[in-house]
């Protein structure tokens, strides 16, 4: 099975290595990158590598575009590069993720994708969201533990476990917890964000199948400069981008109406994206925490030996302010 992955970025060179080094690791056909600014240290590094296909998203990009000009939203200019790599594509299936997001369990995956009737044209694949520690330290910014999304049922643990920083999530998570799609190539249907288009007329019980484990893994936030930053973006002046759920309404204008604000912003992200001990445990005792394996800092290595990245949490912050706050060039 030949399998494909888009994404669209605008992220310090060493996370966007550690998303091409995790993923052409699993054997990816194709990981169809959008630079959303130009970033020639990356290109450097990558070179010309056969599963790697980067496309600058420049002036001249989008003026070809189908919306012939550089969308304001982010979350459309990711829509429209997922379509045109799916018009593109010579796999079975892809999936549109983010530079942050890593495919994992892919041999039960895999295989699951590979049972599927022709006329199931997507798989809907959950996830698990990153979190640290509090108080511990990180040695590179692919540390961590994993929880997962609670079903309904359960949701009267989220006040026990977060108190009143339980508003700021949803079903347990702090970003989405509704999963990403892997969908036919042969399809041909809008991507979108999370889910894919169904033709019209068609019901999602037809078409639409749900892989039954997590086999995402979100680290929504590598640190926590760069979680705050992506809450920025979420808020530009002030305003949140529409729709996202409530819970991450209120982390964006949180993030937002207290900028200034150190210790507040420093306390945030303690309790919604950092956990204690006695939260670890009762996340393994009610089954919502997991350990995943995913060394990408071997897999740097071994895909890109000559790479020589910083993979510190202060590496990183350091190279995101470099981009920090969008900034693209004006030509744009």
């Amino acid at each position: 099975m030949r399998w494909d992955i888009v994404t669209t970025a605008f992220e310090p060179t060493a996370v966007t290595l550690g998303f091409l080094a995790h993923h052409v690791d699993l054997g990816v056909n194709k990981i169809w990158l959008h630079l959303d600014a130009p970033n020639s240290e990356l290109e450097s590094l990558v070179g010309d590598h056969p599963q790697i296909q980067i496309i600058n998203c420049n002036a001249a990009y989008w003026a070809a575009s189908s919306n012939g000009e550089r969308p304001w939203d982010f979350r459309i200019r990711q829509t429209i590069n997922a379509d045109a790599a799916m018009a593109q594509s010579s796999a079975d299936w892809i999936a549109h993720i983010d530079a942050d997001e890593y495919v994992t369990n892919e041999s039960a995956l895999f295989a699951f994708l590979q049972k599927q009737p022709d006329e199931v044209l997507t798989v809907v694949v959950p996830n698990g969201e990153r979190v640290h520690r509090r108080g511990g330290r990180q040695p590179h910014i692919f540390t961590g533990t994993f929880r997962l999304p609670f079903p309904p049922r359960i949701h009267r643990a989220l006040p026990l476990l977060y108190g009143k920083h339980a508003k700021y999530l949803q079903k347990g998570l702090a970003g989405y917890w509704h999963g990403k799609a892997f969908t036919r190539v042969s399809s041909g249907l809008p991507l979108a964000l999370h889910r894919a288009k169904l033709p019209e007329g068609m019901k999602v019980h037809e078409g639409q199948r749900e892989f039954s484990e997590q086999a995402i893994l979100h680290f929504d936030g590598m640190t926590k400069a760069h979680w705050l930053d992506k809450m920025r973006k979420k808020a530009p002046g002030g305003k949140v981008l529409k729709p996202h759920n409530p819970a991450r309404i209120r982390q964006a204008q949180d993030v937002w109406d207290n900028r200034d604000n150190g210790p507040y912003l420093d306390h945030l992200y303690q309790h919604v994206k950092e956990i204690n001990g006695a939260q670890q445990i009762l996340l393994n005792l009610l089954g919502r925490g997991k350990a995943f394996d995913v060394d990408v800092p071997a897999k740097i290595k071994a895909v890109f030996p000559h790479a020589n990245v910083d993979l510190t949490p202060e590496a990183v912050d350091a190279a995101l302010k470099d981009i920090q706050d969008g900034r693209v060039p004006t030509a744009f």
